[in-house]
């Protein structure tokens, strides 16, 4: 039997979330995009572009104004004065409301020069280093970001920025950014793979998830992102632990759903949710992050990502997915909690990232020994490629040290989680809103990386509250950018204008296919 039967309560949530993906695209809101079955909530953050007219005539506009100064001097453009607003950090999934504040601050505004020239077919992506603006005054506020990808921080680190609440934003170098670095006949490719995403719900529904199969194919997708692990194992698994602490919910039967995927040629990623595991911290509550002098319990539903414990339960589920032939396991919440970052502060970035390069390296051992042919992947937050050492500090997101362990790196490119209003310029930055954010993500992570471990970016794009020509500025974007694959994130699984996107196979480069 390929598919579990649904209970009553499955059952329900899977009609509630065809429902409120059919809402979702008819609203001018952003919705608040809840993990697994919790009750999702409107927000009132606006729709990220105007009407098509005026974003047509926005880029025509700002391309033609870069071109002529770009033709009279090769220089960066003069930088222009933003003062953005304060938030306070916050999980958006975490079991308390997400706290979010904003004030304006006009005191000090920050010199925030980003400027894209123009790409040269030939030739390839600048290493000049991203430098941060000197004696910055700006706070980096966000609408919450969708399941498993929160809201992007800020940090109370130990600096005199932190101390202040303040976030410096990365100046822009003004470096080429273009086609990037060929891929190698006879590798594996993973970094051009085009997909979306399911909940474990939505692959156990048979017809959903044939027709989804079915819209990729038609649509040029390559990939399916779905849930394996959140607070529980999602699959019929014979993982010793989970199963001895009844962590095991058996919705969908692995095997089944990778050879039905095989048979259509589409490249199957498991999203496991790593170290935000509110079933494993209640059933084995010493597997809680603790402070490191009194012990401390510092989080309820986070684990501390080098505890043993934590590291065998989920390692075996790890081994299990790679033995079984799942080509790809992305790991997601692979960081630190941002709701408690008061508490959690008694830990350095460093000792974070320490702790979390241990599960990491775990994965990639367990990998390594239980199915070498599956590939790592990581989710990580869009706003490290803005601004690394202040966010570093909250998160313990050590992307520059966890790159050589992974296969695929992919920063959470969603325009509606930066600041409305902010980090954009209309008629000053190219492109859309929706086009200028996800390139400037993925260009500040290219420099962040390297031309070597930049090769492994495949971003998340918005797929949530959004137009097809949005999808269409994003996936631009992700091509302009000098890379080649996506996965598109909508929790409701709703993806008609993503779909419609994808079809263009006209923005697709030919060194991408």
């Amino acid at each position: 039997m390929i598919f579990k039967s649904l209970s009553q309560e499955e059952a329900v949530s899977s009609v509630c979330q065809q429902v409120r993906s059919a809402v979702e695209e008819l609203l001018p809101l952003e919705i608040f995009e809840p993990e697994g079955n919790q009750t999702p909530a409107a927000s009132s953050f606006p729709l990220m572009n105007s009407g098509f007219l005026v974003t047509a005539f926005s880029t025509l506009c700002t391309a033609f104004v870069v071109f002529i100064v770009l033709k009279s001097a090769d220089v960066p453009g003069s930088a222009n004065n933003l003062a953005l607003p304060k938030s306070i950090s916050s999980d958006s999934y975490s079991s308390e409301p997400a706290a979010l504040a904003a004030s304006t601050s006009s005191a000090n505004p920050i010199l925030h020069p980003l400027v894209v020239r123009p790409a040269k077919p030939a030739a390839f992506r600048s290493s000049a280093p991203v430098k941060a603006a000197a004696s910055p005054s700006v706070i980096h506020q966000a609408a919450p970001e969708p399941a498993g990808q929160e809201i992007q921080v800020s940090s109370s680190a130990s600096s005199s920025a932190s101390a202040s609440g303040a976030l410096p934003v990365l100046a822009g170098s003004g470096s080429e950014v273009v086609k990037g670095t060929p891929w190698v006949p006879g590798s594996i490719r993973s970094d051009n793979k085009v997909g979306v995403y399911l909940t474990a719900e939505s692959v156990a529904r048979s017809k959903f998830f044939d027709d989804t199969l079915k819209s990729l194919g038609e649509s040029h997708g390559s990939a399916l992102v779905f849930d394996v692990k959140g607070g529980a194992v999602l699959f019929h698994s014979a993982a010793p632990m989970a199963n001895e602490i009844d962590l095991v919910r058996s919705i969908y039967e692995l095997p089944e759903i990778l050879r039905v995927a095989r048979e259509k040629g589409i490249y199957t990623i498991g999203r496991f949710v790593a170290i935000k595991d509110g079933g494993l911290t209640m059933k084995k509550p010493e597997t809680r992050v603790k402070h490191p002098v009194t012990g401390k319990v510092l989080s309820q539903t986070w684990v501390d990502p080098s505890d043993e414990t934590a590291i065998e339960y989920n390692m075996q589920v790890i081994c299990e997915l790679a033995a079984a032939g799942i080509d790809e396991i992305n790991l997601d919440y692979i960081r630190f909690s941002t709701a408690e970052v008061g508490a959690l502060g008694v830990y350095s970035g460093k000792e974070k990232a320490d702790k979390v390069e241990v599960f990491v390296k775990a994965a990639r051992d367990t990998i390594n020994r239980c199915g070498p042919k599956t590939k790592l992947g990581l989710s990580t937050y869009a706003i490290l490629g803005w601004n690394y050492p202040v966010n570093l500090e909250t998160l313990g997101q050590d992307v520059v040290r966890f790159a050589p362990l992974v296969d695929v790196i992919s920063p959470m490119a969603y325009p509606a989680t930066f600041a409305a209003g902010h980090y954009y310029r209309p008629g000053k930055d190219p492109g859309s809103r929706d086009y200028f954010l996800v390139y400037r993500t993925l260009t500040g992570y290219a420099e962040l990386l390297g031309p070597e471990q930049s090769k492994k970016l495949r971003p998340w794009i918005q797929g949530y509250g959004v137009s097809t020509q949005d999808v269409t500025d994003e996936i631009k974007a992700v091509y302009d950018a000098g890379f080649c694959g996506f996965t598109v994130w909508n929790a409701g699984n709703g993806y008609a204008p993503a779909y419609a996107a994808m079809k263009n196979e006209r923005l697709r480069p030919e060194w991408c296919r």
